[in-house]
């Protein structure tokens, strides 16, 4: 099928730019795909394009468990992984751009919300978010769709040097558009911007974090110590995965972080290992923001993940963790602690014998306290 002269000159201006384009829709944006895969050009800026249309496989690509609805969000978090895959597929000296398209267009099912469609393209500088709604029962799907992609098409036009996207949209749309500066990554996780970022052993904040098969040590690190070190390099040899570091700004039980604090605990785990920094200060929010991953921790820390004053459940809040834990892929390898004049490992712990497998022991031991660092430091 032939498409207008005016999007055929957007694709080819596309194509000329000599950007490269990953890309991944889902609910909507189907036309973009076919309009730039149709050009006999395409090979010269596609890198790939995705349709994850389950919620399944969705998860699947991000990586991480949803939901993940049709919002700005999903759009970025979209236009995020397709960034790093269009990175390890570029060459040197390439530019490249990662798109993401989330939708709810009209449908004969009964859904609650406005017709809507997200946009987001993650630039090497920025995100550059847009927001469509459409007026409810003004225009048909295909109709919706073809706004949709027109503007995702303009979008990645104006990204390649092209005029400004969405100046003639027809009248049921309305557009909602920002820009998001990734120049300070850790301020965008203190402003509630970005659910996670992570620190390169280099010290360089990405504000892109791999969410699979990934291991944690998670902990406040205050200070790092050796026993850190070396509980996630035998964690990482049993589990057969890099180990990285995982700091929590915000806490369970005490006052969250402050930036200074941060970036203070972040300075002696530079040229060390990844330091992955959340606002998620349970294992089970944790494990929600990455998928299938495993936790390296202490006697202590499974001591109190089993114990329902932790949860608002109680004890069910207990069972319903470990079921989501275990549904998830996750598993935790757990180190021996001294407990007041014993030493206490896995073997001491009763757990409930249906998530055994969710538990192993690490044969390692090395009687660090970072309390009593701490002391020390403050009274050199």
């Amino acid at each position: 099928m032939r498409v207008s002269d005016d999007i055929w000159a957007q694709v080819e201006a596309v194509l000329h730019s000599g950007t490269r384009l990953a890309l991944a829709t889902t609910g909507g944006g189907s036309e973009l795909v076919s309009w730039l895969l149709n050009h006999p050009g395409a090979s010269r800026a596609v890198v790939e394009a995705q349709v994850p249309y389950s919620e399944r496989a969705l998860a699947a690509y991000l990586a991480f468990e949803g939901p993940h609805g049709a919002n700005e969000q999903t759009a970025r978090d979209m236009a995020g992984r397709a960034f790093v895959r269009a990175a390890s597929f570029a060459e040197p000296g390439q530019g490249y751009i990662g798109v993401g398209c989330s939708a709810a267009l009209a449908t004969s099912r009964l859904r609650r919300g406005a017709d809507r469609g997200c946009i987001a393209l993650r630039l090497e500088y920025a995100y550059r978010l847009y927001t469509l709604c459409f007026e409810k029962g003004a225009a048909d799907r295909l109709e919706q769709e073809e706004v949709l992609s027109r503007l995702a098409l303009e979008a990645i036009v104006e990204a390649c040097g092209g005029p400004v996207a969405g100046a003639s949209l027809p009248d049921f749309v309305r557009l909602a558009r920002r820009e998001l500066l990734l120049d300070d990554p850790l301020g965008l996780l203190f402003a509630g911007e970005l659910a996670v970022v992570e620190m390169r052993p280099d010290g360089v904040i990405a504000p892109e974090v791999e969410r699979g098969q990934r291991l944690f040590l998670s902990g406040s690190f205050n200070p790092l110590h050796e026993g850190h070190a070396q509980l996630a390099a035998a964690a990482g040899q049993l589990s057969g995965r890099r180990p990285s570091l995982e700091l929590s700004i915000e806490n369970v039980d005490k006052p969250p972080l402050q930036r200074s604090e941060v970036e203070r605990r972040l300075a002696q785990m530079r040229g060390r290992l990844p330091v992955v920094m959340t606002r998620s200060p349970t294992f089970l929010q944790k494990a929600r923001l990455f998928g299938g991953c495993h936790f390296a921790l202490g006697y202590d820390t499974v001591v109190r993940l089993l114990q329902g004053q932790y949860y608002e459940e109680g004890e069910r809040g207990v069972a319903a963790a470990l079921e989501e834990f275990a549904a998830g892929g996750c598993r935790f390898w757990v180190a021996g602690r001294v407990d007041g004049d014993a030493y206490r490992t896995l073997e001491d712990i009763d757990v409930p014998a249906q998530y055994a497998d969710l538990f192993a022991s690490v044969p390692f031991r090395m009687d660090i306290s970072s309390t009593e660092l701490r002391a020390k430091i403050s009274g050199q």
